[in-house]
């Protein structure tokens, strides 16, 4: 929420100076990738990958405006882009200890339009702790296994 210092218009509706205004942003982001590990050893992997983003970003902005020449007490005005990218990426992966797995990866997409000019990255870093060992012991085992996964993720991201 800020007092306005210059006149916006966003569509139909202008917002004069002076005005309270709010502004609320949403976005959501799915993506979708095949990866393929060209590097794979016991203790590391290398994969690169080609997959689809897909952004959803909408913006509103609410306060006292003027909508076609009529003032509107708060009035919201909404807009929203859905945009699939294609994107490349690299991933890699490294067990530093038996139950400890570092993994890193980056995902880019660049294209310029006309004289829209758009970058996206995804960048990510994590530490995986497997706390329980999975035993199997000789005297039972028939050959096959059996595999579940599931767990707490926490991530951390940065906007500049």
């Amino acid at each position: 929420t800020k007092v306005l210092e210059e006149t916006v218009d966003w569509g139909d509706n202008r917002y004069d100076i002076g005005a309270t205004v709010t502004s609320e942003n949403r976005f959501k982001v799915g993506a979708l990738a095949y990866e393929y590990a060209f590097m794979r050893q016991p203790s590391y992997e290398v994969s690169a990958s080609i997959g689809l983003h897909v952004s959803d970003l909408e913006i509103s902005l609410s306060g006292d405006a003027t909508v076609n020449g009529t003032p509107v007490s708060k009035s919201t005005k909404s807009n929203s882009v859905t945009a699939p990218l294609p994107v490349i990426g690299l991933r890699g992966a490294w067990v530093v200890a038996p139950s400890i797995l570092l993994e890193a990866q980056g995902q880019f997409f660049k294209v310029k339009v006309n004289e829209v000019d758009g970058y996206w990255s995804d960048i990510r870093a994590s530490a995986t702790w497997m706390f329980n060992k999975v035993d199997v012991s000789k005297n039972n085992f028939d050959g096959r296994v059996k595999f579940g996964y599931s767990g707490l993720q926490l991530f951390v991201t940065g906007s500049f």
